[in-house]
């Protein structure tokens, strides 16, 4: 162990570039603070298949999907094989890699930081204890503003007292969204910071230094970023793209041949990883989005951006509602139905972003400082 050495575990191996480039944001600002960062390797079972080409052929459902990527496959692959590029070009990972927690040690580090992005969301394929420390023995524990996922542990938990001892093992808490604050507050009964996502603890130039420079695009486009796919979203964005008379680029391929996109006339990138990702934001005329990280970066960027308000966003899955609101942008939020006299053109006023960014930023990285000065102890 080092007294330098900060260990990550959050979600950096998932094909999805919100994911990556969180863990991408944190690791630059912990190594800015002047810190030894590094990613510790873990990704468990559920993750790595959730992320593979193909699903194993256990249900009709899977089987049909299987059969309709078959001609796409190695586009895909290709597609997987460029973020494995990005995840050994950009991070700092451990030796050893993990796909169990009990494989887990803190012994080359001091410290010991999980998050941001939902690593305490227990419902998902991709969730594990592991994101909750108890295997961290000597280190000091740090939560970065992970994400429940709007799924309070208290609820879904088959046993939440396991959860409050995880918690209250912590040597410093703080959540990404209110409601997490919230349900934190229930379990710890302690009152804990919201932070900002660690995206946004970065400038537009430390991506633009990261983003794919030789990506063709054409002069004017609207990027959709929607991972689902929902029928009455892509019919909005039609009605968008023919209003202005602008062409479509969406991402995600695999969700994008089984929902029959091609379809539609929208259009992949030829290739999809964090890099494309940033280009085709920062080039676009007009990003459409249902995503959390897909509205953050239009914003780094300081691009025009519109958040189609849908599903958990009505209840309570306030991820994107308590960015919004942070940010001063909540007229950016427009419903799903398509208004023909409303101008999806309109420019996002950012003044009060201006002005409120640098202080959440302080606010954030003051709490990374404090948490990781041993001194103070």
């Amino acid at each position: 162990m080092t007294d330098k050495r900060v260990g990550i575990i959050t979600f950096h191996h998932p094909y999805n570039c919100g994911s990556m480039l969180q863990a991408f944001a944190l690791q630059r600002v912990i190594e800015r603070l002047g810190y030894e960062a590094e990613i510790i390797d873990f990704s468990n079972a559920g993750q790595k298949q959730l992320y593979s080409v193909t699903q194993p052929n256990n249900s009709v459902k899977n089987i049909l999907k299987n059969i309709i990527l078959f001609p796409y496959k190695d586009r895909i692959r290709k597609n997987f094989e460029s973020f494995e590029e990005f995840k050994n070009a950009e991070f700092h990972l451990s030796p050893e890699s993990y796909s169990r927690m009990e494989e887990l040690t803190d012994t080359r580090y001091f410290v010991v930081v999980t998050g941001s992005d939902q690593v305490w969301n227990i419902t998902i394929e991709d969730g594990d204890d592991a994101y909750y420390l108890p295997w961290v023995r000597n280190a000091r524990k740090i939560a970065y503003a992970p994400s429940f996922g709007a799924k309070n542990v208290m609820k879904y938990a088959d046993d939440p007292e396991k959860y409050k001892t995880y918690l209250s093992d912590f040597d410093a808490l703080s959540i990404r969204e209110e409601n997490g604050k919230k349900w934190l507050q229930d379990l710890v009964e302690k009152d804990v910071p919201v932070l900002l996502d660690p995206t946004l603890l970065l400038d537009a130039d430390a991506y633009e230094q990261i983003a794919d420079q030789n990506l063709n695009l054409p002069d004017k486009y609207i990027f959709f970023y929607s991972p689902s796919y929902q029928k009455d979203i892509v019919h909005l964005v039609q009605c968008v793209s023919n209003k202005y008379h602008l062409p479509v680029i969406a991402f995600n391929t695999k969700t994008f041949y089984v929902k029959g996109m091609q379809r539609t006339g929208f259009k992949l990138p030829e290739i999809e990883n964090p890099r494309s990702y940033l280009t085709l934001i920062k080039n676009a005329t007009l990003i459409m989005t249902t995503s959390f990280h897909g509205t953050v970066f239009p914003t780094i960027f300081r691009k025009p951006v519109w958040v189609i308000k849908n599903g958990g966003m009505f209840g309570d899955d306030d991820r994107v509602k308590t960015l919004i609101k942070e940010l001063g942008i909540e007229e950016r939020l427009i419903p799903i139905e398509y208004r023909e006299y409303f101008n999806y053109m309109k420019m996002v006023d950012y003044s009060y972003y201006e002005e409120e960014l640098p202080i959440l930023r302080n606010k954030a990285i003051q709490y990374l400082k404090d948490s990781l000065d041993t001194t103070n102890e």
